[in-house]
């Protein structure tokens, strides 16, 4: 007999499972991304010398639903989007909602110009660009 090659997922995915319920015993679950923060949104942090770009994916969000700030040498990114769908047709009644949140706290290095920071949001990806200070880049000559 073969082995199942996804088995391993399926008990990793029922161990994940657990701990979300139990969490869920002790009030909002949000406050799990915190703790395990593979489970949140990825982001990548890419050191350009000049610069620092962040580079999210967040699907599905308008412009609108996106906010971005810096709180201390943080970056903080968060997304809601909510949404309702409702369809009639003769006695037939369909009603959806939607609901999602994306919360990143992304730490970032000393000597950036965060008030000259720039983003940009198009086809889901959100990417924020901030430069370095001058002060910060110190060009060391050769001798």
């Amino acid at each position: 007999m073969i082995p199942d090659p996804f088995e391993e997922l399926r008990r990793i995915q029922s161990r994940i499972n657990r701990i979300f319920e139990e969490f869920e015993k002790f009030g909002d679950v949000r406050a799990l991304r915190n703790v395990i923060p593979e489970l949140s949104t990825p982001a990548d942090v890419i050191d350009e010398g000049d610069r620092v770009r962040v580079v999210i994916d967040l699907p599905g969000f308008n412009k609108e639903d996106i906010e971005i700030y810096a709180e201390g040498n943080d970056l903080v990114v968060r997304a809601v989007r909510k949404e309702e769908e409702e369809e009639k047709k003769g006695n037939y009644l369909r009603r959806e909602r939607r609901y999602g949140e994306v919360y990143r706290r992304i730490p970032l290095p000393e000597g950036l110009e965060i008030d000259k920071a720039k983003a940009n949001y198009n086809n889901g990806v959100l990417e924020i660009v901030i430069p370095r200070s001058e002060k910060a880049r110190k060009k060391i000559e050769l001798s």
